[in-house]
């Protein structure tokens, strides 16, 4: 993650958001940051998460021991520039997560996905007059969760009635990665300790398990009839601290290609009702009370606002089914390179073609079958172009595993056509 905190700086470039709060004893969460302009000859929008690691830390409100005050003594030291490896931590607020029990009149409006089967997506309702917004909220709450867990807190959307919950990966990543609890909140205030059933980093989505009943599950929409202007609200877990918040909007574009991962894009839709950190992995509803997408990062900077995305139901709901089944997706194109970009600046300078550059080649791989070599430059992958590493992620994704594309390689002085047939990603090591 590029962190311009260490600077003190915030430019438009490489804006991000988050909170800043001198008593709290470890890293505030910060979800995401876009480039709100071409970079290294990139078209697309830019989009990571955060990592940010450090010592768990008991949550609490009220005096500020001799602890806290050596760790703001130290964050004056760091933001002076005496700075090592890994970059400034943000500190911020402690909470404790409030009863977030509601009124007997929250219930689910109508409840169509059973426990045990798959998640479905379903048509936006013809000739059905639009839900009110206090309706859809009523509808929303007991579909929403709090995921909190170690350095950052965000929201998820209930699956089935069995306890399954979709949220960004982002969201759990360092929580996973590290062996932390993942704790996820009801809307009755009940807790429970989460399990992760499955992730899929390059579409920043996780699924995970606790250990209840009778959740309400919520509706997923297909998109076949969605179209930019129509309304839309967004629920969840703002800044980790005011639960079960609504917001309303528009549906702004869709197809927006959004950088998710380390050399990986998804598609998203883009949406202008206010949301922030901690709304990563909540829903975003249609005026029928359907999910409609899932809300994964937004841009945002001084002068900018309104430019929220999220992940389409339909490919959310198809990954979910995979890492609920499975644990993983499966079938994906696997070409078997480290690759990187070679921008058009670079390729002017050192003569070269611009497109996705080969680092390293797996033995054994597709690639190396293919007769790639480290060095090549990968052009186009049919009549797909690739001016860099993340279109080269972007084109694979249109292929499955067994099928054979035409890579078209420059190499030298020399402009190459090779067939690859993809291998398959292989499952996540257990």
């Amino acid at each position: 993650m590029n962190d311009d905190r260490e600077n003190g700086s915030f430019d438009q470039e490489d804006a991000e958001y988050h909170l800043v709060r001198p008593e709290r004893e470890r890293s505030a969460y910060s979800d995401a940051y876009y480039r709100s302009a071409p970079q290294d000859g990139r078209p697309d929008y830019g989009y990571n998460p955060a990592r940010y690691y450090g010592k768990d830390a008991s949550r609490h409100r009220g005096q500020i021991g001799m602890r806290t005050i050596l760790i703001l003594a130290l964050a004056c030291v760091l933001a002076a520039g005496a700075l090592g490896v890994g970059g400034l931590y943000l500190l911020g607020w402690g909470r404790t997560i409030p009863n977030l029990s509601l009124p007997d009149f929250y219930t689910q409006a109508r409840q169509t996905q059973a426990a045990a089967g798959p998640i479905l997506t379903v048509p936006q309702p013809a000739g059905d007059e639009p839900m009110s917004g206090e309706d859809i909220y009523v509808m929303a709450c007991p579909q929403v969760v709090c995921v909190s867990c170690y350095g950052s807190d965000g929201s998820g959307i209930v699956l089935s009635a069995d306890g399954y919950i979709l949220t960004n990966y982002h969201v759990i990543e360092t929580a996973y990665l590290w062996g932390r609890t993942i704790t996820v909140v009801t809307n009755d205030g009940a807790s429970h300790t989460a399990q992760v059933t499955g992730t899929e980093t390059d579409s920043d989505l996780a699924v995970l398990k606790i250990d209840a009943e009778g959740l309400s599950a919520a509706e997923f929409c297909d998109l076949e009839d969605i179209s930019v202007g129509q309304q839309v609200y967004a629920v969840g877990n703002p800044l980790g601290e005011l639960d079960y918040t609504m917001t309303r909007g528009t549906l702004s574009a869709m197809d927006r290609q959004i950088a998710a991962g380390e050399n990986a894009t998804a598609s998203m839709f883009q949406f202008d009702a206010a949301v922030n950190r901690g709304n990563s992995g909540g829903p975003v509803y249609n005026a029928y009370g359907q999910v409609i997408g899932v809300v994964t990062a937004k841009y945002s900077a001084s002068g900018i606002e309104g430019l929220g995305f999220a992940i389409p139901a339909p490919d959310a709901c198809a990954i979910a089914n995979e890492l609920i089944t499975k644990g993983y997706v499966f079938g994906k194109a696997y070409l078997g390179i480290t690759p990187d970009s070679v921008s058009p600046a670079v390729a002017r300078y050192f003569h070269m073609t611009p497109g996705a550059f080969v680092k390293a080649v797996e033995p054994g791989s597709a690639a190396e079958t293919a007769g790639l070599l480290p060095g090549d430059i990968i052009t186009a992958v049919d009549d797909a172009h690739v001016d860099g590493a993340d279109q080269l992620v972007a084109a694979l994704k249109r292929y499955k595993a067994g099928q054979t594309a035409q890579l078209s390689v420059s190499r030298g002085q020399q402009t190459l056509t090779l067939s690859v047939t993809f291998d398959e990603v292989p499952p996540p090591a257990q």
